[in-house]
């Protein structure tokens, strides 16, 4: 499982459970790949959250219920990590930082206060709750 993406050194580096792979591509790029994969482009998912829910900026990349990517910077700012929510074990707030402990009992501190995260879970919850609403809807067509 995907626990964050960082860019380091010209190239991504994904943090796994099962260990830290490669790519020679920035983060925002492998993000858009994990979308693809998923069936959407990233510029789709925005202009949709946009436009549904009137977000403006960090907007969660809500994939699957194992992958929920947040941003903890501007998306295009090289020190950008995407978090996967979804493998956080525990947070722990240390006044306007956060220690992020992920279930293969890894850590990672990043530079957000404690109201931009609350915030983001949020952003979470309701996307999920719509995606859900959308997924459990009954359609009789014949």
């Amino acid at each position: 499982m995907i626990e964050w993406i960082a860019n380091e050194q010209n190239q991504t580096i994904v943090y796994q459970t099962e260990g830290i792979k490669t790519y020679a591509i920035f983060n925002l790029s492998y993000v858009k790949h994990l979308c693809l994969d998923h069936l959407f482009t990233y510029e789709g998912y925005i202009k949709a959250i946009k436009h549904q829910f009137d977000f403006k900026y960090r907007i969660p990349i809500y994939l699957d219920a194992s992958l929920i990517l947040i941003a903890t910077r501007r998306i295009k700012d090289y020190e950008n990590i995407w978090i996967n929510y979804a493998s956080i074990a525990s947070i722990t707030y240390i006044g306007n930082r956060i220690r992020l402990g992920f279930t293969s009992h890894q850590t990672i501190d990043i530079a957000m206060t404690r109201q931009a995260f609350s915030e983001q879970i949020k952003r979470i919850l309701k996307i999920k709750f719509h995606i859900s609403k959308h997924f459990h809807k009954v359609d009789y067509r014949k």
